[in-house]
């Protein structure tokens, strides 16, 4: 007869199983049952595990018990060797999977039973010291270890114990010293390491464990030493894709030091000295794609230091400052530019940088951290040919002029962002674009519509498909007709913008929000394609100017009403004025339609009583209300406005 598992046994069965077990709590067993028909879990962490003999009953009776699988057991308590090694007997047992271990810095005996776990994939050792490693350990099945703060007493205890995970591909290493060289290969199937804080002694260094891991694809090295003064065998770091070096100083590159599979580097905070610099790495990866470089100085007074890089295709500059930008200096393969919180000085500017980058497809340029000007001006030969997305965030220009020029120098511009600066000294940015599809402006730092000048957009861009436009500052807009958007997100606060949605004749997907009570667009205009609406009702004009775009809609089939402003911009709804015809879509699309922050009102419950006694072909409405104890009143009333299609399902959230 086959013994019953815990999980198939009553409730209260359990209970009084677990209530014979000594100083084992009703609230540990309600624990365990929470968990019963999931993987296993422990953690001596626990507040519910006052002392080390309850969690050691807890774990106990669970492992005993129950044959589910244990994902992860964590020890962190002051465990003597005979503890360690009874609850880890244990979960072998039930195939554990992650093991964490913490004592303190005192020393662990290796339990052996873990040499026979073949389900062990993760080990954790925090804190803890190891003065032997016995011969005949193993962990057989490890995928990844983590050694943080362990100190091995013996030299040659470092290298058993990684001889023991033979087949570990992930490695961390935080705050252990290297007291020995350890041989080649000795971890053949190691594809990912992490050294931080870590110290070697003598002529050893991070470079050093190069060599012992020949498959090692990514390297991360932070605030430890990353080549020694004296290098004298050959280190070729075959396999090596991804590098990230960060907080450190790097006194020398040996000249026998290559990378030559490295697409991807990030230099995070690093210190060149002794006549080492940027070139001095980037001379060893003559594949690299990708770099990254945050607060180390790039350029060098005497040298070029990455025209050496002619596979680079993407650079990002990150928090640092370029004094000088050398004549012969060229990316002639880069891609795309990441220019964040980079100061110009001297003579050098952003229009001087540019053009060593002569196939660049893609600029991003972020001023967040400085308020100088970007821009001062656009020199006559200043071209980016090939750029077809640019991101402008709080970047400044001198004037309209320098802004209107670099527009008109990117011939092939697809994708344009633009985030203004608080005190910007382009009123009027003027965007003619043909090639342009997609455009995103964000405008809204400033919340002041009462501008006495005149502050705001010209567009010209008639290939344009897609354009997210958010505006609480601008008195002027200007669309010219763009025949080929589809997708639109409007946010604007101006009285002057009556035609700008009439630009978007083939509009299919569309949101919304206007304080203006004057229809955003001229009489007889008509959305064919529209299918996808979202309309706030922040302004006292939203429900005529809704009455106005369904009757001009006749395919909508989504409909979403929503106030997106909350109450300081939420002013007493104007006179509905009831249509005397039925909508074309209400009567023979409109299938879908959320209404956010219903408020209930008079007004407003006439605005929906309509849609729902005229939507025939409604599947669903969802109403959401924020009106607190008016919520169930509001509710009744909802249901007996329905009239419409009896097929329409009535959601409250």
């Amino acid at each position: 007869m086959e013994e019953p598992s815990l999980s198939e046994l009553p409730d209260d069965l359990i209970l009084k199983i677990f209530s014979l077990l000594p100083f084992f709590k009703e609230s540990v067993a309600t624990n365990l049952l929470e968990k019963r028909c999931e993987d296993l879990m422990f953690d001596d962490d626990d507040k519910s595990h006052e002392s080390l003999v309850k969690f050691t009953s807890f774990a106990y009776g669970s492992l005993s018990f129950n044959k589910s699988q244990i994902v992860d057991i964590k020890l962190s308590r002051n465990y003597s060797a005979s503890d360690i090694s009874f609850l880890l007997k244990l979960a072998v047992k039930r195939s554990v999977r992650r093991l964490r271990i913490r004592t303190f810095g005192k020393t662990l005996e290796l339990p052996r039973c873990l040499s026979i776990c073949v389900t062990l994939k993760s080990l954790v050792l925090y804190e803890v010291r190891i003065k032997v490693v016995p011969p005949c350990f193993r962990l057989p099945s490890l995928k990844n270890l983590h050694l943080l703060s362990v100190k091995f007493s013996v030299h040659e205890s470092l290298e058993r114990f990684l001889k023991s995970c033979h087949d570990i591909e992930h490695l961390v290493i935080h705050n252990v010293l290297f007291k020995t060289v350890l041989p080649c290969r000795l971890l053949p199937s190691l594809k990912s390491m992490r050294l931080i804080s870590t110290n070697f002694w003598e002529n050893e260094s991070a470079a050093s464990l190069l060599r012992i891991c020949p498959v090692l694809k990514d390297l991360v090295v932070d605030q430890t030493k990353v080549f020694s003064s004296n290098v004298c065998a050959s280190i070729t770091c075959s396999a090596l894709k991804t590098l990230i070096l960060g907080g450190l100083t790097i006194n020398a590159v040996p000249p026998s030091f290559s990378m030559p599979s490295l697409k991807a580097m990030q230099l995070l905070s690093v210190k060149f000295s002794g006549g080492e610099s940027v070139l001095s790495l980037l001379q060893k990866c003559p594949v690299l794609e990708d770099l990254v470089v945050n607060q180390t100085q790039v350029f060098d007074s005497n040298e070029c230091t990455m025209s050496s890089c002619r596979t680079l295709k993407k650079l990002t500059l990150s928090e640092l400052s370029i004094k000088a930008v050398p004549p012969w200096f060229r990316l002639p393969s880069l891609k795309t530019l990441h220019l964040l919180s980079v100061k110009f000085s001297g003579e050098e500017s952003i229009a001087s940088f540019l053009p060593v980058c002569p196939v660049l497809e893609c600029l991003v340029v972020d001023r967040t951290k400085d308020d100088s000007v970007m821009f001062e001006d656009v020199p006559v030969w200043f071209c980016l040919p090939s750029l077809k997305s640019l991101h402008l965030l709080s970047v400044k220009f001198s004037d309209e002029e320098s802004f209107s020029k670099l527009i008109e120098r990117c011939p092939v511009l697809e994708d344009l962002v633009i985030n203004n600066t608080l005190d910007d000294n382009v009123m009027i940015f003027n965007i003619d674009t043909p090639s342009l599809r997609s455009l995103s402006i964000v405008n809204s730092i400033r919340k002041n519509p009462h501008v006495m000048e005149k502050h705001g957009f010209v567009i010209n861009a008639p290939s344009l498909e897609k354009i997210n436009f958010k505006d609480t500052f601008s008195n002027l807009l200007v669309f010219e007709h763009m025949p080929a958007v589809t997708e639109a997100n409007i946010q604007v606060i101006c009285g002057q913008s009556k035609k700008f949605i009439g630009s978007f004749t083939s509009i299919r997907q569309l949101s919304v929000c206007s304080l203006s009570s004057e229809t955003p667009y001229p009489s007889g205009t008509i959305f064919p394609y529209l299918e996808h609406l979202e309309l706030c009702t922040c302004s006292a004009g939203w429900a005529n100017l809704l009455v106005c775009i369904l009757k001009d809609a006749p395919t909508l089939r989504y409909l979403k009403l929503k106030s997106q402003h909350g109450a300081d911009y939420n002013d007493p709804m104007n006179y509905w004025n009831k249509p005397t015809a039925v909508p074309e879509c209400l009567s023979t699309h409109l299938e879908i339609m959320e209404w956010r922050q219903y408020e209930g009102t008079e007004e407003v419950m006439n605005v929906a009583a309509y849609i729902l006694a005229n939507a025939r072909c409604l599947k669903t409405a969802t109403f959401s209300t924020r009106c607190g104890d008016k919520h169930h009143s509001m509710l009744r009333e909802l249901r007996s406005l329905k009239r419409g299609s009896d097929t329409c399902q009535l959601l409250f959230d």
